[in-house]
């Protein structure tokens, strides 16, 4: 028999989110430049591949009841079509998946020895045999300018098309992080002790800057100015890159797993604390300067585990230790509950390149996305 749900028991979760149990913890979640597909990065190296195109998209089940006027989402009527996700793990997750070109994605394999790439709908093709040194790193360079590899202290960028070494370097420290700068043209390398900033076409390096740290997650400002480090040991790492200096924000009571930039609003924020943390553009804090803070979201008792800055307006989505998701406007109180906490925490969240979509992810293994009709943050 099949059991009808009425539409006032469902959630707005229930209304707008497709939801898959994928059996394993959710560590990551990358879509690709065009925003049409996500990987699905598993913690048992098993890799997941999520379309955003949706035959009942929730603009397509919406209607205006003509006596109110108000807008209602009537319940999906088909089962979902299950994602494709590898049959063996594939990847390493230490390194996670880069975008690759505007469709596709790069990946290093478990044991560290080989390049991958895949298409938007999961196909793999290996790119090059890395070894003999494991990666512990990767990137990649805007289109198909190359993967940009590390192994230890040494860096390596590869052709996507034949695994062709196109140049190499020594940075002069192990590197254990990789990120691209926004424009393409630069590449930051952290690892134990030091920051570098290297030239992405010579991998020449531009500059060298001591910090400390267990940097978890690395990030660009949009300016291109400031480099962020989400830090293990309860801390934001600050390296100001034309200045070659850095500083750390501490005593963060959770380690900090992610930081982002919100270019609408201007404002770095980060996870690890009871409540969105972040500072006003270009004012962070740094040496004896305090910087201008700014309160979004409302402070409770479960630390915040991940965040996500939309790409084209001033809210964040903001994911919990007890599985409860909201969207924030940033610099103010006001939230929107989107998930329910079920005590399955949130481990990543990722928006796609229009805003339309947020991808979210649990430690229980459930990968969702959420797509949001054109009127609803009108």
């Amino acid at each position: 028999m099949t059991q009808h749900v009425s539409p006032q028991s469902l959630s707005l979760f229930d209304l707008i989110a497709r939801s898959w149990d994928l059996g394993a913890p959710v560590r990551a979640l990358r879509f690709n430049v065009v925003g049409g597909s996500v990987a699905v990065t598993l913690g048992d190296g098993r890799l997941a591949f999520l379309q955003t195109k949706d035959s009942e998209a929730p603009e397509s089940r919406m209607r205006t009841e003509l006596d109110t006027g108000r807008m209602t989402i009537r319940p999906r009527e088909k089962p979902l079509p299950m994602p494709l996700v590898t049959e063996a793990p594939v990847s390493e997750c230490k390194t996670g998946v880069a975008t690759l070109a505007q469709q596709g994605f790069a990946f290093a394999s478990p044991d560290g020895a080989e390049i991958w790439r895949a298409t938007a709908r999961g196909q793999t093709v290996r790119v090059a045999k890395i070894g003999p040194e494991p990666v512990t790193a990767l990137a990649t360079l805007p289109e198909k300018r190359g993967i940009v590899v590390a192994q230890g202290a040494l860096l390596t960028v590869v052709s996507p098309e034949d695994g062709r070494r196109l140049v190499t370097s020594e940075p002069g420290h192990a590197v254990q992080r990789l990120a691209a700068s926004p424009d393409g043209t630069r590449i930051a390398c952290w690892g134990p002790g030091q920051v570098s900033v290297l030239d992405a076409e010579t991998l020449a390096q531009r500059a060298g800057t001591p910090a400390e740290g267990e940097v978890s997650d690395l990030v660009w400002s949009p300016d291109g100015r400031w480099l962020v480090g989400s830090c293990r040991d309860k801390a934001l790492l600050l390296v100001d890159v034309p200045a070659a200096r850095a500083d750390r924000i501490v005593d963060f009571p959770a380690p900090v797993t992610v930081s982002d930039f919100s270019r609408k609003a201007g404002v770095l924020v980060a996870a690890g604390a009871f409540r969105v943390v972040g500072w006003r553009l270009p004012d962070l804090p740094f040496g004896d300067h305090e910087g201008t803070p700014i309160e979004t979201g409302k402070p409770g008792l479960t630390i915040v585990e991940t965040v996500a800055a939309h790409p084209h307006r001033d809210l964040c989505a903001v994911g919990y230790a007890n599985g409860l998701v909201t969207l924030c406007q940033i610099g103010q109180r006001a939230e929107m509950m989107l998930r329910e906490g079920n005590g399955d925490p949130v481990t990543a969240l990722a928006w796609s390149p229009d805003g339309t979509h947020l991808a979210i992810g649990t430690a229980g293994g459930t990968a969702a996305l959420a797509t949001f009709p054109k009127h609803m943050f009108k």
